[in-house]
């Protein structure tokens, strides 16, 4: 049986992820870029679904990866990071 101590927590805690603001803007940039996720992956050479968590923000990309994104986009570091 859950505790009732527990669901507030479980409550509580989905309560503060869904106000967490995104760890980077990589979605933004792309559509900005006018490229693909499909497309990123590809010149990565990981999965689609790696660079759909990290655009989701549920994982976020190493700084070295970080760095050949913006490069591979034409933008700044930067860009990619929220303020």
């Amino acid at each position: 049986m859950i505790s009732h101590s527990f669901i507030i927590f479980a409550l509580d805690f989905n309560i503060i992820k869904m106000n967490e603001r995104p760890l980077n803007r990589l979605k933004v940039v792309l559509v900005e870029n006018q490229k693909t996720s499909k497309w990123l992956a590809e010149q990565l050479g990981v999965s689609a679904v790696t660079v759909s968590k990290w655009c989701t923000n549920m994982h976020q990309p190493d700084l070295q990866t970080l760095a050949k994104i913006a490069e591979l986009i034409g933008c700044d570091k930067r860009e990619l990071i929220t303020e």
